[in-house]
């Protein structure tokens, strides 16, 4: 790949409806009607597309790859003949973000209780003043607490917001994924996948990500149901 290739900045949109299938030969990914499409000034291109094949590691990450046959060109970014791409993403199953909340909301409930006692030294440690009429004198109205006691207190709430960040972090947002959900083979549920899939290109020596990938079931929906992603 050519050091000045994609050095234009422009965008090169590809459109093209897939389908996923699995069997004895192998995991298979097919362009439905076996072509690609994009536009330039003149007009819609249609270009051919080659199956290719797919892989799914701990029901997450996902991989697959299609080859363009023929040569693929748009506002000065191109795709020499018999241009492998390949694609990373991740799925996300219904039990999956269900158990990725579950989680996180564990964990906030954890944070919660922590920060209520927390809240709770404070206001005993600054509670005013009450008047003892037996020595006749202000003493404090609770006992005081060690520093010990009040900087344990803070480590656990400290500690206890990173867990909660860190579950917060592994649960995608909605914005996030596929805005409706779709099989997949060998998930007994239907399944979304996450925006923002890297595509790459082998090189001579290492691949380079030139881009980004999305998707959406097939279904009857209009185009126009679906937000732009571009």
């Amino acid at each position: 790949m050519p050091r000045s290739w994609g050095s234009t900045g422009a965008r090169f949109p590809l459109v093209m409806k897939c389908n996923f299938t699995d069997s004895k030969s192998g995991n298979v990914v097919t362009s439905i009607g076996g072509n690609v499409r994009y536009t330039v000034a003149e007009g819609e291109v249609v270009k051919p597309v080659l199956d290719g094949t797919w892989s799914l590691s701990n029901n997450r990450e996902l991989s697959f790859s299609l080859t363009f046959p023929e040569r693929l060109e748009r506002n000065g970014v191109e795709l020499g003949e018999m241009s492998t791409i390949f694609c990373e993403g991740l799925l996300f199953t219904k039990k999956d973000l269900d158990a990725l909340d579950e989680d996180f909301y564990r964990a906030r409930s954890i944070t919660d209780g922590i920060n209520a006692q927390v809240k709770e030294s404070k206001r005993r440690r600054e509670a005013p003043k009450k008047w003892n009429f037996s020595t006749n004198q202000w003493e404090q109205r609770y006992p005081n607490e060690s520093y010990v006691s009040r900087f344990g207190s803070r480590l656990k709430q400290f500690y206890a917001g990173i867990v909660e960040e860190s579950q917060n972090q592994k649960r995608p947002k909605p914005l996030e994924l596929s805005l409706e959900s779709g099989s997949f083979p060998g998930i007994d549920c239907d399944v979304y996948i996450k925006k923002g899939g890297l595509i790459k290109l082998q090189g001579a020596v290492t691949s380079r990500v030139i881009g980004t990938w999305s998707a959406e079931p097939i279904n009857d929906n209009p185009a126009s149901y679906y937000r732009p992603t571009y």
